[in-house]
């Protein structure tokens, strides 16, 4: 007979299990028994996240002098519960850009507060302001509170409507500061020269030579840049470098308002050999897999639109009237006037933005209102595996560089809590399985891929997931 020290824990185990089992059993998402099992039995042998003591709440810090706007960049950032990524997004652009003015919005919705974070920049040098909605919301009406069960399309309308109003506020706040260059990417999203090499690249910029010498795509010139790019590991080159091709004449660089590409990241993991390979001189000092810009290095096709989606846009505030500018109706292009369409060739363009899928635990994090729709376990199963056709190291040289000038113990400091703990969990998981209704209307159909339209390849992915898994039970 086992001690009670032993034979207590094992049947509580086994209860867990035996609870859960029925209820797997019924489930509409059948490859999910297993994992499901598993994720229970490691919430209960791992601590629950203390989002509190991780992120403890703060006052801002006062914000230093300001810096010069002209020889520095400035951003607009939303962010929901967003820490876990922010630590490394800040850290990343205010060694290379250099970012050193930050207006910052926190959804209201959001568990967690960014001040603990941001404060360690402020003593940096880096000017923040966090925004509530009443900062920017400038319309007669309040925004209103939409409540938990209100549709999908309501939902998305509002964080649409609430993107759209604060860009504009920011930029025209930024305007009045006298600032230049202004970023409006996202805290998955890195800003990184586009110079890539490695036999999948050279194999596509063959292709893409052969394609674009053909008549109808001539005006498409490849960007020959006047001098070598420099790297991420180069304190602060990003805006001298931009200074620099505009100088030189450079057409890419000429406008207020510069369209960047973006490039997918998957979720396939790199070996951890590989991982400590891309900066070896600090790989003892940091878990370097915490990091989405190392931990990640397999990517999308270049210009595939369906897989990397729209792009996003630089603006030099400087050279805009932003206040008589119209309500922005596109993210991906706000100035219609000055912006250019939002499909922008990677054949053609200085830099582009690394867009990271990153791990399940991270892409589940909040409580996205696009949950079980545009956002699902399926959705990101899809994109981890699609999106992972070439490599790509351009960004790691950054982590070697920010160490080398902030000091060990400084960066140390910097990115201390970077990414989410290794025994995290998302408990709620099983909200993000795809709606029952849209589930079932993705079975119902049979659609086959005659193009590479995302929603049509979406669908073939769910189909042949949920019957092939209906065969293997």
């Amino acid at each position: 007979m086992p001690p009670s020290s032993v034979l207590v824990p094992t049947l509580l185990v086994c209860s867990i299990v035996c609870c859960l089992y029925p209820i797997l059993l019924s489930s509409p998402h059948p490859t999910f028994h297993r994992s499901a099992i598993s994720r229970e039995l490691d919430s209960f042998v791992t601590q629950k996240l203390n989002l509190t003591a991780l992120y403890p709440p703060e006052e801002p810090l006062p914000n230093p002098p300001l810096s010069d706007g002209h020889d520095t960049f400035s951003a607009c950032l939303l962010v929901m519960d967003d820490n876990h990524r922010l630590i490394e997004w800040l850290a990343y652009h205010y060694h290379v850009l250099p970012l050193r003015y930050l207006v910052v919005a926190v959804d209201p919705r959001s568990k967690t507060t960014p001040t603990s974070i941001l404060n360690r920049w402020r003593e940096q040098g880096m000017y923040i302001l966090e925004w509530s909605d009443r900062d920017f919301w400038k319309r007669k009406s309040p925004l209103r509170d939409i409540p938990d069960d209100a549709e999908l399309q309501v939902k998305r309308d509002r964080h649409r409507g609430r993107q759209k109003y604060f860009y504009r506020q920011c930029l025209i706040h930024l305007k009045e500061e006298n600032r230049t260059w202004v970023s409006l990417h996202d805290s998955d999203e890195y800003m990184v020269y586009n110079h890539a090499g490695g036999d999948k690249f050279r194999e596509w910029e063959d292709k893409m030579k052969d394609r674009h010498s053909r008549s109808v795509h001539s005006k498409e010139v490849r960007i020959e840049p006047s001098k070598t790019p420099p790297t991420t590991a180069e304190e602060g080159a990003m805006i001298k470098y931009i200074r620099q091709e505009q100088e030189a004449g450079l057409e890419f660089y000429q406008s207020p308002c510069i369209g960047i590409p973006r490039l997918t990241f998957s979720a396939v993991e790199t070996s951890t050999s590989i991982t400590k390979g891309l900066a070896p001189e600090i790989a003892s000092s940091f878990d370097l897999e915490q990091f989405d810009t190392l931990r990640w290095r397999k990517h999308a096709p270049r210009n595939d639109f369906v897989k990397n989606a729209l792009g996003k846009v630089m603006i030099d505030v400087s050279r805009v009237d932003m206040k008589n500018t119209p309500m922005f109706r596109s993210l991906h292009r706000p100035i219609q006037s000055i912006c250019p369409a939002p499909w922008h060739n990677d054949w053609s363009s200085g830099i582009r933005i690394n867009h990271y899928l990153g791990s399940w635990e991270s892409y589940s994090f909040r409580d996205d209102a696009r949950r079980g729709f545009e956002r699902s376990r399926e959705q990101w199963e899809f994109k981890s595996t699609s999106s992972a056709v070439q490599d790509d190291d351009n960004v790691t040289p950054w982590l070697n560089g920010f160490v080398e000038s902030q000091g060990l113990p400084k960066a140390s400091s910097l990115l201390h809590n970077i990414g989410l703990p290794k025994h995290y969990r998302n408990e709620k998981d099983h909200r993000w399985n795809l709606l029952p209704d849209k589930l079932a209307k993705i079975m119902e159909t049979d659609v086959t891929i005659a193009n590479d339209n995302k929603m049509v390849a979406f669908d073939a992915f769910v189909r042949e997931k949920y019957r092939n898994s209906s065969l293997r039970r």
